[in-house]
C-alpha cells in the first residue's frame, strides 16, 4: 500500500471490466476510501497490468471479450507472484457466483452492485 498523507493508507485497486461506464461508477464509489484505481478494459491485458502495477486488490468481470474473467482468475491463482492477490468477481452472469467460487475468487458481487456492500467488501478484503 502507498501513503497519500499521514493519516490515510491507500491501496492500489485494479478494475478489469470492459464497460467503461461501470468502471467510472466504481471509481466514484471508491473515491471516499482514498484508493488508487487502475483501469483495465480487457481480460487479456489483466495479467501484464497486474505484474507491472502490483495491485492490492482486483475487481474482475466474468464476461469479457478475448479472455473471460474465469480464465483470468485461473491464471492469477496459478501465478506464484500473483496468487495471493484478493479478487472480487463482479458479474451479471446467472451462474456467476458458482463460476467465481470454482475459479478461486475471494468473493462474488452481482450486478447491479449495491455501492454500500461494494465498499464494505473492498474494505474487508484490504484489511484482512
Amino acid at each position: 500500500m502507498t501513503r497519500r498523507d499521514a493519516n490515510v493508507l491507500m491501496a492500489r485497486i485494479l478494475i478489469v471490466e470492459d464497460d467503461e461506464s461501470l468502471i467510472l461508477m466504481l471509481e466514484i464509489a471508491l473515491r471516499p476510501l482514498h484508493h488508487e484505481v487502475i483501469r483495465c478494459l480487457s481480460g487479456a491485458d489483466a495479467l501484464p497490468v497486474m505484474r507491472a502495477q502490483r495491485p492490492n486488490l482486483v475487481i474482475l468481470d466474468l464476461m469479457m471479450p478475448a479472455a473471460g474473467g474465469d480464465s483470468v482468475l485461473g491464471a492469477i491463482r496459478a501465478d506464484e507472484t500473483l496468487r495471493d492477490t484478493p479478487v472480487i468477481v463482479l458479474s451479471a452472469h446467472p451462474k456467476g457466483e458458482s463460476i467465481a467460487a470454482e475459479a478461486g475468487a475471494d468473493t462474488f458481487l452481482g450486478k447491479p452492485v449495491d455501492i454500500r456492500i461494494f465498499r464494505e467488501t473492498v474494505s474487508q478484503l484490504l484489511n484482512r
